[in-house]
């Protein structure tokens, strides 16, 4: 017959589980960035209209969807700051996490330069708090030195997670990618060819707002590719626990 024989109590050194509820945070940050894509391109779609509130006023459609797509963007930020935080803790020493970690840093980095200066850009750092609180409202939803380079971090935020997923999901990431990097790309020739105010706004418009949709959908697809295979949760690692050996017939005084 077959025995088992006990090798004894071997306790394993206890590894610290790490999460890896790093697909779903992300998978929430691209949705919320698509859907305030989805705003921001209505924007630039249907500028102009105006509704009349009593007690309120006119209000322009195009600055109040703006302004909820700029919202949507700022509530994305835990879902990202979670999420790489996650991939980080699971692989510290890859230069993909790192890199899109940076990368969303970067983008707070520039958005606080962008409240700091933006009263520096128009020239009224010596005005009341009115012109000040009028300036925020009406002209940092439309501010091309923020959301230029914000596609081109986030492509290189989502470029660089796409290689933890399989292979599938990664081509629907990397479509989205370059769709994001061109709308970029794109944006910045026509504001360096024509240099004025409203250039960012004008190229923006044009198509009923085909760059701006442009970017929607790639922000659509980056979403469906961490939403369609998303990466499992590794097995923990055993803890402790008695270790069985299998010794052959006749006992182990066959082999003596």
């Amino acid at each position: 017959m077959c025995g088992l024989t006990m090798a004894g109590f071997s306790p394993t050194p206890q590894v610290p589980r790490v999460r890896a509820a790093w697909p779903r945070e992300l998978r929430r940050a691209a949705v919320l960035l698509s859907a305030g894509s989805v705003l921001y391109w209505l924007a630039f779609a249907y500028g102009g209209w105006t509704i009349w509130i009593d007690g309120v006023g006119i209000i322009y459609m195009d600055l109040l969807l703006a302004w909820g797509g700029v919202l949507l963007n700022v509530l994305a930020w835990p879902d990202l700051w979670d999420g790489l935080r996650d991939l980080v803790a699971a692989h510290p020493e890859e230069t993909d996490a790192l890199v899109a970690r940076r990368s969303f840093f970067t983008t707070l980095a520039l958005v606080a330069g962008a409240v700091i200066f933006l009263p520096l850009q128009y020239h009224v750092t010596s005005a009341n708090q009115a012109w000040v609180l009028i300036l925020y409202i009406s002209a940092f939803p439309f501010l091309a030195w923020i959301f230029i380079p914000t596609l081109a971090l986030h492509g290189i935020l989502f470029g660089r997670t796409a290689n933890y997923l399989d292979a599938p999901s990664r081509r629907l990431a990397e479509a989205g990618i370059v769709i994001l990097f061109s709308v970029a790309a794109a944006t910045t020739a026509v504001v360096l060819a024509n240099p004025d105010a409203t250039v960012f706004v004008r190229s923006w418009s044009v198509g009923s707002g085909v760059l701006p949709a442009a970017a929607c959908l790639g922000y659509l697809l980056i979403a469906g590719s961490l939403t369609v295979r998303p990466v499992p949760e590794p097995k923990p690692a055993p803890t402790r626990g008695w270790a069985l050996a299998r010794t052959p017939r006749g006992g182990p005084e066959r082999f003596a």
